[in-house]
């Protein structure tokens, strides 16, 4: 059921101004993203259609239950009105941070985001995940506090990484919003309604690891099981950590986060799907929600990776998906160096995907530009007093804090300090 609302509206466990009777009522959402509504209504014999006006609310069904969505465009014509509305969520377009400068937790982040809204909102922002991080946001809209990802953004997302889970007048900031339902799908061939895309842009079979002081291992290089699978090999130098570093562990750990495979994305289209026989073995879609890990294994060439579900297409009508696309995340630390990163320290202070999976953006363990940091005491190098500092200097130790006199353990030529 599809009904509409007063634009002033909190609660929807009513009819509100009545049900609608659409010809069309598509929910499209993605990961981080996006997050709309278009439905087509006939001018029909009740009246009903008259009800849908600019600001209303429409209540319509989606992969996670009924949500709220703003009317921000109405089109009519000849045989009826098309509208497109936003989630309830894009309110706070209209609101404005007057000046958040905050460290904290992402619960504390949160709250202070909240806290500095020029007027109150029935909006709950709520976080459960760890560390510490800096959000800086003056006179932005909230949304451009959570979710702007520009190179020089200092929003939530790039303090912390994570997902955004919506769900009416609750935002919560999740590590990830979906979860690994063991749902797999195999492909091979072109198939109506499945577009695969492939790209070996970023491919990685051959990796050449070199420490700061010019070690290398015996063998010189860790070939990908998947080598002979391309015209050739696919090389890449790995550089920028110290001799004491298992090298060989580095490079295969590049390997085993997939640098060696293709790129995929793959979008489902399940009314075209439908008219196939092989539909059945992709109807296992249908069950997954966005943020969700599919394991997507290529038939051809014997590979098997992990990709999320980043965008779909909901009929809220018919209460089914149209469509589901997957594509490829970060899945750990290495896989970033491929991405364009040339160095091991690079990738570090670069990735915020990075920071999402390993969970290290800040506390008893830090990952920021200047390196990585290990807290002897305190709850992070913010009132630490012992730490230890790995970065562009080499291996340091402090016993009066981050802004103290460090001594150097190893200097960045892999030899011992002095």
């Amino acid at each position: 059921m599809v009904t509409i609302h007063e634009k002033n509206s909190i609660v929807f466990n009513t009819l509100g101004l009545g049900a609608l009777l659409p010809s069309l009522c598509v929910v499209t959402e993605e990961l981080n993203g996006m997050y709309e509504l278009e439905m087509e209504h006939p001018y029909d014999a009740d009246g009903k259609w008259k009800r849908i006006e600019k600001e209303q609310i429409i209540f319509a069904s989606t992969p996670r239950g009924r949500q709220p969505f703003r009317i921000y465009h109405v089109r009519p014509n000849m045989d009826g009105i098309t509208v497109n509305a936003r989630h309830i969520f894009y309110d706070l377009l209209d609101n404005v941070c007057m000046n958040v400068d905050v460290t904290g937790t992402p619960q504390a982040v949160l709250n202070a985001i909240k806290n500095a809204f020029v007027y109150s909102t029935p909006f709950v922002l709520t976080s459960d995940m760890t560390g510490t991080g800096t959000v800086k946001a003056t006179r932005e809209n909230p949304i451009t506090a959570l979710l702007k990802c520009d190179d020089d953004a200092t929003s939530f997302i790039k303090a912390f990484a994570g997902e955004i889970l919506r769900d009416g007048f609750y935002v919560a900031m999740k590590t990830s919003i979906g979860q690994d339902r063991g749902v797999a799908i195999r492909y091979g061939k072109n198939l109506v309604g499945l577009t695969v895309s492939e790209d070996t842009t970023d491919v990685v079979t051959r990796i050449y690891p070199i420490a700061t002081n010019g070690a290398t291992l015996p063998e010189l290089y860790i070939d990908s099981p998947y080598i002979d699978a391309y015209a050739n090999p696919k090389m890449y130098v790995l550089e920028g950590f110290y001799y004491f570093t298992d090298m060989r562990g580095e490079a295969q750990k590049m390997l085993d986060g997939g640098c060696d495979l293709p790129k995929v994305n793959i979008t489902a289209d399940f009314q075209e799907l439908s008219k196939t026989e092989e539909y059945k073995d992709y109807a296992i879609l249908e069950e997954v929600q966005l943020g969700d890990v599919v394991t997507v294994s290529n038939v051809k060439m014997g590979f098997h990776k992990k990709a999320k579900v980043i965008s779909y297409e909901w009929d809220s009508l018919l209460e089914r998906y149209n469509k589901v696309e997957l594509g490829d995340f970060v899945a750990d630390l290495t896989t970033s160096v491929t991405s364009g990163e040339k160095s091991f320290a690079t990738a570090v202070g670069a990735s915020t995907e990075v920071k999402q999976v390993y969970g290290l953006i800040s506390g008893k363990t830090t990952i920021n530009v200047d390196g990585l940091y290990i807290c002897v005491d305190g709850t992070g190098i913010s009132n630490a007093t012992k730490l230890f500092h790995f970065g562009s200097n080499g291996l340091r130790y402090s016993s009066t804090g981050v802004n103290g006199t460090w001594k150097t353990i190893i200097n960045a030529e892999g030899n011992l300090g002095t």
